[in-house]
């Protein structure tokens, strides 16, 4: 008898294939095919009653179930930004590596449910992942879309084929792949006629195994973990904390092998946990040396642990060197650009502001705080968070302004009411809380005492922000007397990049043009941060001045802190 014809299996997945065959049409030909309509929030659903714009996902179209807020400030659909890293699409708006970053947009979401309630509608359900692609594929250009389609199948065919030889093993036959999108055991396509089988002993199968070396774990990190979570007594939790402070200002190297999820969950319930007050202080000191080093930063906020430090901050059980530590380690994650968004949605804005406008805290936690406060307010999400603060922007005159009060610290309230009038929103704030009568006095040395001379280039600063496109800001400078001070600035042939802000703030006081006839740049068009290229750390766009030039003189290097604890 001749030997038995070979079965094949025919796998659920296909392939896109470059012929006009009957391969099964992709989402994108589908969307040629037949158009599909613009938004969600265009259908007859939601005909009643327009949908305010902020609630709808700018790739999909819908309304937002799970919106999540990046750190651009952009808020998504978390389901599209999922199916956006799987497709390896950037959406429009999104820094590259920013998409990695996702904070839930509690406040967006309640909104949104409130809005529901009170037109009637159920809450939106969140979008399926298949859904989601789509919307992803309608929002990519035609040949990007069809590119993802094609590498999407190729994964799925390779993983398909990849389990099915392994798990599945023919004693009388070997598997290959075709093209169509099937396995053929021991059988090749030759005008629809099947080979017979010369060799019915069965096939060795080969098996690799691959040895993957695991990364060794530090054993400070499995002590530590199991004493918080088992310990009973706070004394053994405090002496574990204390172990890692110690352990965390050894070297760089140990800091990066310990900063590891398990123990970041460990430092986030020693701070939010009543019970572990005695051992809050050493926690923070922890976290501040962790945060020394660049990679450390990102995973320390993606692990949860700015709300433990917020908490810190509010929590009046806490001693104050465990309020300084966790000002500290704020100041030391908002260094990195990404985390500036985040740090402030997740509630760190408010804390900060107290703890650097009371004279009442130590000073070097009001210094930390008012670092975390500067670096923080170069995020435009921010610079709205502090204007909108109940009594935010006089309390931070009020230090500005107060004789008493030190003069690094002076100048750090300064250096945040200029970064808050780089937006429009918080130059009206400003103006409404007195800025710039407060300023100019600072600048005129009536409220400024001997230290009035030091501040002169931040208060210079501080009224050229304020005149960028506000016909206000004319009356008020006008009304508070700020020409003369200027005029002394203007006059200084030694104050360099301060004089050229003194002249150009003057003009705007008159409204006058430039000497070649254009108009001063006034309209703040281009210098709203967002919309240009100056928002990290320069309030003007024309080069004269840039804070971050100035933090050397503030004893703040490029890495920002450096002490450890």
């Amino acid at each position: 008898m001749g030997a038995a014809r070979p079965r094949r299996w025919k796998l659920p997945f296909h392939r896109a294939t470059s012929g006009g065959t009957s391969a099964p049409c992709s989402p994108s030909s589908r969307s040629s095919a037949a158009p599909a309509p613009a938004s969600p929030a265009r259908s007859e659903a939601w005909a009643a009653e327009a949908v305010p714009e902020e609630f709808l996902c700018p790739i999909s179209g819908a309304l937002m179930a799970d919106p999540v807020i990046l750190p651009s400030g952009k808020t998504y659909e978390r389901a599209c930004l999922q199916a956006c890293a799987e497709l390896a699409f950037l959406p429009p708006g999104v820094d590259p590596g920013g998409a990695g970053t996702m904070i839930p947009n509690a406040a967006l979401r309640a909104a949104i449910g409130t809005w529901c309630a009170r037109a009637g509608r159920a809450p939106p359900a969140p979008p399926s992942a298949q859904a989601a692609r789509e919307a992803v594929l309608r929002a990519m250009p035609p040949a990007a879309a069809a590119k993802s389609v094609r590498t999407t199948a190729r994964r799925a065919a390779a993983l398909a084929a990849s389990s099915s030889n392994s798990s599945y093993s023919s004693p009388a036959s070997t598997s290959s792949y075709g093209s169509s999108s099937e396995i053929v055991p021991a059988e090749e396509e030759d005008g629809g006629s099947a080979r017979p089988v010369k060799d019915a002993a069965p096939q060795p199968r080969i098996v690799r195994e691959v040895e993957v070396e695991a990364e060794p774990v530090d054993p400070l990190e499995d002590d530590v973990v199991g004493k918080v979570l088992d310990a009973d007594e706070d004394g053994v939790v405090a002496a574990a904390m204390g172990a890692l402070r110690e352990a965390t200002r050894e070297s760089a190297e140990r800091r990066r092998a310990l900063c590891t999820p398990r123990l970041l969950g460990a430092l986030r319930r020693v701070l939010l946990l009543p019970r572990h007050a005695a051992a809050r202080v050493d926690a923070a000191a922890a976290l501040v040396n962790l945060s020394l080093e660049p990679a450390n930063k990102v995973r320390i906020v993606r692990a949860g642990a700015v709300p433990a430090l917020v908490e810190v901050l509010r929590s009046g059980a806490s001693a104050p060197e465990a309020r300084e530590h966790a000002a500290g380690a704020l100041f030391g994650l908002a260094l990195h650009e990404d985390n500036r968004a985040a740090i402030g949605v997740l509630g760190a804005v408010p804390p900060l502001l107290d703890l650097l406008t009371s004279p009442a805290h130590p000073p070097r936690a009001r210094r930390d705080a008012g670092m975390a406060l500067y670096h923080l307010s170069l995020a435009a999400v921010n610079q709205s968070k502090v204007a909108r603060f109940p009594g935010a922007p006089k309390a931070l005159l009020a230090v500005a302004s107060g004789a008493a009060e030190p003069g690094p610290i002076r100048r750090l309230a300064l250096m945040v009411a200029c970064n808050v009038a780089a937006c429009a929103e918080g130059r009206a704030a400003l103006m409404d809380a007195g800025a710039v009568a407060s300023v100019a006095g600072i600048l005129d040395g009536a409220t400024g005492g001997g230290g009035a001379a030091d501040l002169e280039e931040w208060c210079v600063s501080a009224m050229y922000a304020m005149s960028r496109g506000s016909l206000r800001f004319r009356g008020l400078a006008r009304a508070a007397g700020a020409d003369r001070a200027l005029r002394r600035v203007v006059a200084d042939e030694g104050a360099g990049v301060r004089r050229e802000m003194a002249r150009k703030t003057l003009r705007a006081m008159r409204g006058d043009l430039d000497e070649d006839g254009e108009c001063n740049d006034l309209t703040g068009s281009s210098l709203e941060c967002g919309d240009g290229e100056d928002c990290g750390g320069s309030i003007v766009s024309d080069g004269l001045m840039s804070f971050r030039r100035r933090q050397r003189e503030l004893g703040v290097s490029s890495g920002g802190n450096t002490a450890e604890f």
